[in-house]
């Protein structure tokens, strides 16, 4: 009996590039024997990488690949997130935080669950907080039904919208940080 025959894929590289709010060329490569297998996968990546920002070393992008074209995977940006080890580093003993998690909708009618992470600057009445939380809620309702998702992302990685939320829940009570933690595409 002669010996089976073992059929080899021969697999090659596949450049991974960022969605176009990044300045560098690539995130980074993949090795498959079938590109197409590569579509719907996630890729994680440093914020501090994709902008040349040491300031933003405590977020990540992930991406998701939409489609592969001349061995280039094109991607789409699916979620922003905070460390968990920079927002520790955030709260501190004698300051309260308020959490929430909100669905909203952006302009261009994409779902987005977005949790921001405001602290404030000494111990607070839970009766405060929870206006906080629904003025914050407010605001960033109104705030993406004027942008799609794309003008959100450029917001975000610019800071404009944290700022513009720390001003606005300023006049309830004093703000230190006013960070979104998570924003995602569902």
């Amino acid at each position: 009996m002669p010996p089976q025959e073992i059929k080899k894929k021969r697999k090659r590289w596949v450049t991974i590039l960022p969605s176009p709010h990044f300045r560098v060329p690539e995130i980074g490569e993949t090795l498959t024997s079938d590109p197409s297998l590569l579509v719907n996968k996630t890729v994680t990546a440093n914020l501090m990488d994709l902008t040349r920002d040491p300031k933003k070393q405590n977020l990540k992008i992930t991406f998701k690949i939409t489609e592969i074209k001349d061995n280039r995977a094109l991607t789409e940006i699916k979620r922003y997130e905070m460390l968990p080890s920079s927002v520790k580093r955030i709260v501190h003993q004698g300051k309260s935080k308020a959490d929430a998690s909100f669905v909203l909708v952006t302009k261009d009618n994409l779902k987005v669950r977005i949790k921001p992470l405001i602290v404030t600057r000494a111990k607070t009445a839970r009766s405060i907080l929870t206006k906080i939380r629904k003025e914050a809620e407010s605001f960033l309702t109104i705030a993406l039904k004027n942008q799609t998702f794309s003008d959100l992302i450029h917001s975000l990685l610019n800071f404009k919208i944290q700022t513009q939320l720390k001003q606005h829940l300023r006049k309830i009570y004093p703000i230190t940080v006013c960070h979104i933690r998570i924003l995602e595409k569902i």
